[in-house]
């Protein structure tokens, strides 16, 4: 199969859910520039509790993501599991779940996935369908990004990987900042027209109806919209003033 269709965003053109989900590769490969630190075998752990006795901070800071007692993923320190990827093109790179992402990581996921899911009264996943997703970067420390992919069933997960569409997606970016660890979700189905982003935090709130990339570090199209009213104003008083000096 030629590696241009594996890398499409696998929807018709022009279909709604096409338009967005094309959105999706630029978003991994932006979060790495904008957002996505250094992540390596092991999450951060809460932050240690204060000795009996100790003063109490003025104000306690941002709780780290604890881990518990399995790391989240079994990486190296470049991000690359220690198994052979079971799918690869120049681009991005598949691995099976089991050895590669934590079991208790793995079924956080697949409960976040299913609540945002049973929004749109879409299928539930188990999270026993699962791959670990590598997209290759250029910028910055040429790290690759990492994604939890989940699938309803193999028949989904073989179209999504190897077909030229996905017909139902629930991915999850893992997205890191501060030292905390945010989860950027995507969730669709092709048949029902329906594709939401959601960014959640290490609690597992969600913070926003949008990638955590949009969330934390692009202005609001909103307030681009007001952004350009505002530089069009400014280039027409500009040009008045012109005209008028020309008299």
């Amino acid at each position: 199969m030629n590696s241009s269709h594996r890398l499409s965003c696998r929807y018709p053109l022009g279909h709604p859910i096409g338009v967005a989900m094309s959105l999706r590769r630029l978003i991994l490969l932006c979060c790495v520039s904008l957002g996505l630190l250094g992540l390596g075998t092991h999450a951060y752990a809460e932050d240690a509790p204060a000795a009996a006795g100790a003063a109490p901070h003025a104000k306690s800071g941002p709780k780290r993501t604890f881990e518990g007692q399995e790391p989240l993923f079994y990486i190296d320190s470049k991000r690359r599991p220690y198994i052979e990827p079971f799918q690869k093109t120049d681009a991005e790179e598949y691995f099976i779940c089991r050895g590669t992402v934590g079991e208790w990581f793995r079924k956080l996921i697949a409960e976040e996935a299913t609540q945002l899911a049973e929004k749109d009264k879409l299928a539930p996943v188990t999270g026993s369908t699962c791959a670990l997703r590598l997209v290759a970067t250029h910028s910055g420390k040429k790290l690759p990004i990492l994604s939890v992919e989940l699938y309803v069933s193999t028949d989904i997960m073989r179209a999504c990987i190897l077909g030229q569409y996905c017909p139902q997606s629930r991915t999850a970016i893992i997205y890191v900042r501060d030292k905390t660890l945010y989860r950027s979700y995507i969730i669709s189905d092709q048949k029902k027209r329906i594709m939401r982003e959601y960014c959640l935090d290490n609690k597992s709130n969600i913070l926003a109806t949008k990638s955590c990339w949009e969330h934390f570090d692009r202005p609001s199209s909103d307030e681009l919209e007001e952004s350009d009213k505002d530089s069009k104003k400014k280039s027409k008083s500009d040009s008045g003033h012109k005209e008028k000096s020309s008299h």
